[in-house]
């Protein structure tokens, strides 16, 4: 489509082109076969009657039969009646013209200054196949050639020829007037001729310049669609297919039909969104099902108007085969690490329980280590308890149904749990008023999580000369921030980034499933968590959870969680 556009263009710049008419070919012809049906059919009283009118006559007729013949020849040869010739039947033309020119002007009579008008148009002619320096000489070759034929009529060295001869200028008066229009005439011709063709060679420069250029982006373009292991296929508007790279016909295993709709190829229903992602399953006989995956894309034109749509894909199969392996292997693995953790949490406690019934068994063992010993098992029985309740609740699925709480009521319950914690004595909690707002949470749950968090802090002071723990509640961008905080041992990098991990605490005291639990909750409520912590420094932990209105449904909020 861009070649036959360059070759208008070009074309219309005046470039030779096979498409266009040879002028000075067409011109001769007409205009000679126009002046001798013209001069035969006129009435002898309205036509010009003079000396030699049948050479005047012959040298149409002769000039017409040639101009026939060779456009004839361009006939025959290029299926053209005015093709457009090499360069020395270009100039061949221009001189038949010209003496097409003089010939009418000799006939008609050198005095009438409206007939040396024709001599610009061999001029004009020769602007499209000539370059600035022919177009020059052609101008001057027909200036000369009409002072010539003037003064030679003028002054009797011409025999008379039609009504030229007929009359002279004695005076001289008229004689230069007329040599001075046509001669300013064919000059300024000449001129504009001249400044319009090197416009046009710096256009023609420029339009081959983009061509070239328009060329390699095409080549360029092409190669890239071509070369693409993605699925490429292009649609109009109403859906249906029109182009489509090789890629895509190797991913679906069969030819793309053009013209077709493309839910005959993909499964993808009409209308089509615009930036729309897609994921599609395709049922292939004898194994599992092909999957494809692309992103559907509005095309544009310049002005933003919408064409058509681009439709992009891959063959996701192998990788979801491998993201379901590799999810296998990360549960797996998690279960091998939680069972190592479980294992080595438990280890130390049923060492102790196994110790102390041995020492049980003897007969001889005094009442006071029965009683010591008692004491351990009983001890150690709870702390395999806890592990074994934290565990549980580590691995319960989702968090409890949801219901709408004042924030203060729950953080209340929160210190008087800590207050009744025998571990916190001497430790106050300084917890603020907090903001008034209500909150959708599992009530176990949250204060699950806000023990844990405490409980955590609790020990992170122990041995800290003035220990602090701070319990607030605020708003930040429309949502309650909790925060605990504590001045506490703090953690180094490492250790936050293993924080959430089961079984990672550093604590003696614990199950190591606390910050765990905590990371669960939040995450089954949609809620978001940060920890900031140093070496010496403290730790600050941060949940945001959304503000619950009294108006909205509670099944809204539960959507939201």
């Amino acid at each position: 489509m861009l070649d036959p556009m360059l070759q208008r263009t070009l074309g219309r710049l005046g470039a030779p082109d096979a498409s266009q008419p040879f002028l000075p070919l067409a011109f001769r012809l007409y205009a000679s076969f126009g002046l001798l049906v013209l001069h035969l059919a006129l009435p002898a009283e309205g036509r010009v009657v003079g000396a030699g009118e049948d050479l005047y006559l012959t040298c149409l007729a002769l000039l017409l039969l040639e101009s026939i013949w060779e456009a004839s020849l361009g006939l025959r040869a290029r299926d053209q009646i005015f093709p457009t010739p090499a360069l020395p039947w270009i100039w061949w033309n221009l001189v038949l013209d010209l003496a097409l020119v003089t010939l009418v002007i000799a006939y008609q009579g050198v005095a009438h200054e409206r007939f040396s008008t024709l001599y610009i148009f061999p001029v004009l002619a020769s602007a499209f196949y000539l370059g600035t320096s022919e177009i020059v000489w052609v101008g001057v070759v027909s200036s000369i050639t009409h002072i010539i034929l003037v003064l030679g009529f003028t002054f009797g060295l011409l025999p008379a020829f039609g009504l030229s001869g007929e009359t002279t200028d004695p005076d001289g008066t008229h004689l230069p007037f007329l040599l001075g229009i046509a001669s300013l005439q064919i000059f300024a011709t000449t001129l504009v001729v001249v400044l319009i063709r090197r416009n046009l060679d710096r256009l023609r420069t420029d339009l081959s310049a983009s061509e070239a250029t328009v060329d390699e982006l095409s080549a360029l373009h092409f190669r890239v669609v071509e070369s693409m292991s993605s699925g490429l296929i292009t649609l109009d508007l109403d859906g249906r297919i029109t182009s489509a790279n090789p890629a895509a016909t190797a991913i679906l295993g069969h030819p793309v039909p053009l013209g077709r709709p493309v839910h005959e190829v993909l499964p993808l229903a009409p209308p089509l969104p615009a930036q729309h992602r897609f994921e599609v399953a395709l049922p292939v006989a004898g194994r599992p099902p092909q999957i494809l995956g692309g992103h559907l894309t509005s095309l544009r034109a310049p002005n933003g108007q919408e064409t058509g749509q681009l439709l992009l894909f891959q063959d996701l199969t192998e990788i979801k085969a491998l993201e379901e392996r590799t999810r296998i292997s990360e549960r797996l693995a998690s279960i091998g690490q939680l069972a190592a953790g479980l294992a080595h949490e438990l280890r130390n406690p049923l060492a102790s329980i196994s110790g102390c019934v041995q020492l049980l068994r003897r007969p001889e063992a005094p009442e006071d280590v029965r009683s010591r010993v008692l004491g351990i098992l009983d001890r150690e029985s709870q702390r395999v308890g806890a592990i074994v309740s934290g565990f549980l609740d580590f691995a319960r699925p989702e968090a409890g149904p949801g219901q709408i709480l004042p924030l203060g009521r729950i953080l209340e319950e929160a210190r008087a749990s800590w207050e009744m914690d025998p571990r916190t004595e001497g430790l106050p909690l300084d917890m603020p008023e907090p903001v008034p707002a209500l909150i959708l949470v599992d009530p176990v749950g949250v204060h699950r999580m806000l023990m844990n968090l405490l409980s955590n802090a609790r020990k992170a002071v122990k041995g800290v000369p003035r220990p602090q723990v701070r319990l607030t509640a605020s708003l930040s961008e429309g949502q309650v921030r909790l925060e605990v905080e504590d001045n506490g041992c703090g953690m180094a990098p490492e250790q936050l980034d293993r924080l959430f991990v089961p079984f990672s605490g550093s604590f003696e005291e614990g199950s190591g499933l606390g910050m765990s639990l905590v990371y669960k909750f939040t995450e089954a409520m949609g809620w978001r968590i940060e920890v900031r912590s140093r070496p010496g420094a403290g730790t600050r932990v941060r949940i945001f959870l959304p503000v619950c209105h009294q108006a909205e449904p509670l099944a809204q909020h539960k959507d939201q969680a």
